[in-house]
């Protein structure tokens, strides 16, 4: 089992802080590296100073993925919500043309995620697939639960069909065992990946199988916030919350 690990935060405009986040990732990567650990970091643009200095948000990312490279580690960025996802495919498509060491989620609740995804795949990108946590107009996601789950399905296929080296996110039973399902007939690789805590005996039950898994570690002071956020957006995430933090 693998730890993708994230230091909590978001919306940062003072470059100071943002600064300050970077250099936390890159402890967190000597650590993973020095201690010998199966794993790696997943951050936010906007912790970077994405909306609010793009191009040194850019720099940073760069700084990051080239310090993963050196070490042999994957990085992960996270998508957020809809105002940024566009400038976050633009530096992600760009950081990838140097380090191809580089994933980014893709979020199942947007409508625009199909066509993204597929441009995403036409360029090699590794990517991540997830259900998405933020609120937002029905005019951007689509509304209800059953349709999201539809999506996820729909483009968990096409990763199966079209990808390689890509994340399931989820802790949806239909899903994983969908995904297993595709498996069969699509031999690729892949992972399922989980928050940490959550769901572990079925965790241990796909190592058992042969399947990869990797849990989602988030620490740090903004895990209020965070909570927060998540809570208020799909209130039965609590319990998967509070056995993430704690």
């Amino acid at each position: 089992m693998s730890a993708v690990i994230n230091y909590l935060g978001e919306d940062v405009t003072d470059q100071s802080v943002a600064e300050a986040h970077l250099q936390e990732y890159l402890r967190m990567q000597r650590a993973i590296s020095e201690n010998g650990i199966n794993g790696c970091v997943s951050v936010k643009l906007t912790q970077f100073g994405l909306g609010a200095e793009d191009a040194r948000c850019e720099e940073r990312l760069v700084r990051a993925a080239g310090h993963a490279a050196g070490l042999r580690q994957l990085l992960w960025i996270d998508m957020e919500n809809s105002p940024f996802v566009e400038r976050t495919l633009e530096i992600y498509l760009k950081t990838r043309e140097k380090f191809e060491n580089v994933g980014l989620a893709q979020q199942a609740y947007l409508r625009r995620s199909e066509g993204d995804l597929n441009r995403l795949i036409d360029k090699g990108a590794r990517i991540r697939l997830v259900k998405g946590a933020y609120r937002e107009p029905h005019t951007v996601v689509f509304p209800t639960r059953g349709e999201v789950t539809k999506n996820y399905s729909k483009l968990m296929g096409i990763l199966f069909e079209r990808a390689d080296n890509f994340a399931i996110g989820t802790h949806d039973s239909r899903m994983i065992k969908e995904a297993k399902k595709l498996c069969e007939s699509r031999h690729v690789n892949f992972e399922f990946e989980m928050l940490k805590g959550v769901r572990d005996e079925l965790k241990d039950e796909l190592v058992s199988s042969g399947y990869r898994v990797g849990e989602y570690l988030p620490y740090g002071a903004e895990w209020y916030r965070y909570s927060r956020r998540r809570i208020s957006e799909h209130p039965r995430n609590i319990l998967l919350l509070i056995r993430s933090l704690f």
